[in-house]
């Protein structure tokens, strides 16, 4: 019997631990390919991963914290102003999920941080390309610098702003909208993603997540997103080689990325804690 619910809100300190520590093993699961694609290709330079490999890290885990407690927390405040977004679950599958709602609050979530990106940009970007520009005409360079000078004007322009702000919020929301409807279509075909779910009070708590049915549809949702892509691409005078081949990746990158999450997390929620949502009737 199916169950439909709204997702009101998500709770930011368990969202924040669990989604920084996925974070964290992935980096360190980065890390190893690093050193190893070091050693092969140049053993000499196999020291420099020592200085590498923590910066991945470190970085991952302080981008991990703002990123999913910021997120968790708009999400938060939009679903107040906007539209929850409608789970419907059959058993533990969920076998649907609203495709407007979780398209236009994910989008302005993006419009979000897009602005708040820019605006640090205003003052840390100056630095940074007048030390480039500098170390570029000292290192003799001076068509490169003035290359990257022209291109820093054109990105510079009110117009050029405007369209990357905005346009991170339309092709955000075209592609969540069509992710949706897919997926929406693998469920109705029995190919949900499988969750284990306790009800804790008011909030509900994801205890496992199925790996095999989360790593199928986040491979095929990924392949067709980059179909449809390449399609336009090919309009545009692509090449069909590059699309194919594009697809392919898409599809074991999404397969090998969505197994690694779900396999991580059933590690990690008992220990550091599991996500927990409220869902509401």
């Amino acid at each position: 019997m199916s169950d439909t619910k709204e997702l009101k809100s998500i709770d930011l300190s368990s969202f924040t631990i669990i989604g920084t520590g996925i974070n964290i093993v992935i980096s360190i699961l980065l890390s190893i390919i690093v050193i190893i694609a070091i050693g092969v290709i140049s053993p000499v330079n196999l020291g420099v991963s020592i200085y590498i490999v923590p910066t991945i890290i470190v970085g991952s885990f302080m981008c991990g914290i703002y990123q999913f407690f910021s997120n968790g927390l708009f999400y938060n405040l939009l679903s107040a102003k906007l539209r929850n977004i409608k789970l419907t679950f059959n058993d533990d599958k969920l076998v649907k999920m609203s495709t407007t709602e979780t398209a236009t609050i994910i989008g302005v979530i993006t419009l979000i941080q897009t602005v708040l990106l820019y605006l640090v940009s205003v003052f840390i970007l100056p630095l940074v390309i007048n030390a480039t520009i500098q170390t570029l005409v000292f290192g003799g360079q001076q068509e490169v610098a003035y290359t990257f000078y022209q291109l820093l004007l054109i990105l510079s322009q009110p117009m050029t702003i405007i369209m990357l702000i905005f346009g991170s919020f339309i092709i955000t929301f075209i592609f969540v909208l069509l992710g949706t409807y897919i997926y929406n279509f693998l469920a109705s075909k029995g190919k949900g993603v499988i969750l284990k779910l306790t009800k804790e009070n008011e909030m509900t708590s994801i205890d496992s997540i199925d790996m095999m049915s989360l790593a199928i549809a986040v491979a095929i949702i990924s392949a067709i997103l980059h179909l449809i892509s390449g399609i336009i691409m090919l309009i545009s005078g692509g090449n069909i080689t590059s699309v194919i081949g594009g697809v392919i990746i898409n599809l074991i990158a999404g397969f090998v990325i969505a197994a690694i999450v779900a396999v991580v997390y059933n590690f990690l929620a008992p220990k550091l804690g599991k996500l927990k949502i409220e869902l509401i009737d």
